[in-house]
């Protein structure tokens, strides 16, 4: 829960940062302590892939940090998602 509500959070702190428009080098360089989604976002995604599991959000987040979606369009393409039940 530290990481969606608390400005304390490193994460949430990049994703915030991100989002306003900065980059990622930038914001990474002149932060404090590590944001550990950063390095993990791809990992989870290759997991995600090997397993067949969609983490639709999370996708999102990781190409955002790979610098090929904005947030802007991530946030669009996540409300247009068709609704699916989940399990």
């Amino acid at each position: 829960m530290l990481t969606c509500f608390v400005n304390l959070s490193r994460n949430r702190t990049v994703g915030v940062r991100l989002g306003a428009g900065e980059g990622l080098g930038h914001i990474l360089g002149s932060g404090k302590g590590v944001a550990e989604g950063v390095a993990t976002a791809g990992a989870v995604i290759s997991l995600a892939d090997r397993y067949n599991v969609s983490l639709p959000v999370l996708t999102a987040v990781s190409r955002i940090l790979d610098n090929q979606m904005t947030p802007r369009t991530a946030v669009l393409e996540l409300m247009n998602m068709p609704q699916v039940p989940e399990v």
